[in-house]
């Protein structure tokens, strides 16, 4: 009131001396009638003003609620994943996944997480049925999670991040028509002691897939059909002791695929013909 009063005066004041200190009713009336609208226009700019300080500080307080809302979210699926039982693991890596769907700015984090389960020592049990176990099914779970969102379609893509599966131990996994057109996916020293796993129709057009010091023992590792056009993949130090690694039908059209320095006592399989960009071992 006491700043509306100080306008209308001022604004009176300026005025009257602007046309003259009239003496008349009339334009004494229109001064007042000025002054009160500019005293209007400037209580509207306050009122804006005041309304947007108030929204710029409820949108700040929502913005802290849902970091808070999410970083719970987050403490909590990461509990589940290192829970006891492999229902409650289950759980955790689908939700940890829904959060990295909805938080892009920690989605790294949340990938990291996951892969980080996967890089825990594993010893699988190899005479259960099917190839099989209650922690197989919780890994198998990551990595198909991992896959869906690495192909195209996926309703929130995580191509182009990084994963690092170093040292995981992988009995079955589908990695079947994943997209890796940068960032890194490393299965350096990984272990693949059964079961299948298939890179059938996977897409390296950059990036970096590494297979560095894998033990390929008695697993069935495919890669029919895949597409290296671009980035690198390599198997430096790689061991084919058993098993199957197949190439076939497998198209190498501009990207590195590197198995000159792999340690091959089962060769893996590859289609007749030129191979542009592909280094095997010298004879």
């Amino acid at each position: 009131m006491l700043i509306g009063l100080t306008v209308f005066a001022a604004a009176a004041s300026l005025l009257w001396a602007a046309v003259g200190f009239p003496t008349t009713q009339a334009p004494r009336l229109d001064i007042i009638k000025v002054a009160l609208t500019v005293v209007a226009g400037v209580g509207g700019v306050v009122a804006l003003v005041v309304a947007y300080r108030r929204q710029r500080v409820t949108e700040s307080a929502e913005s802290r609620e849902h970091l808070k809302l999410l970083n719970e979210r987050f403490g909590a699926a990461c509990n589940q994943i290192g829970n006891e039982s492999p229902t409650v693991r289950l759980a955790g890596v689908y939700a940890l996944a829904s959060l990295a769907d909805e938080w892009p700015e920690q989605r790294q984090v949340c990938i990291d997480v996951l892969c980080a389960y996967l890089r825990v020592h594993y010893e699988p049990s190899l005479e259960s049925e099917w190839y099989h176990d209650a922690e197989s099914e919780v890994r198998l779970s990551i990595t198909s999670v991992i896959a869906r969102h690495l192909r195209d379609g996926a309703p929130v893509s995580w191509q182009g991040y990084d994963f690092d599966l170093v040292r995981a131990v992988l009995r079955s996994a589908d990695f079947s028509g994943i997209r890796v057109p940068s960032g890194t996916f490393f299965l350096s020293l990984a272990r693949f002691p059964g079961g299948w796993i298939s890179f059938d129709g996977m897409s390296v057009s950059g990036g970096e897939v590494w297979f560095g010091g894998a033990t390929f023992d008695g697993a069935r590792v495919t890669f029919d059909k895949a597409s290296f056009t671009g980035g690198r993949v390599r198997f430096e130090g790689a061991e084919f002791n058993g098993g199957e690694v197949s190439f076939r039908g497998a198209r190498f059209a501009g990207g590195e695929v590197d198995l000159s320095e792999a340690v091959i006592r089962v060769a893996p399989v590859f289609d007749d013909g030129e191979k542009p960009g592909l280094k095997l071992p010298s004879t």
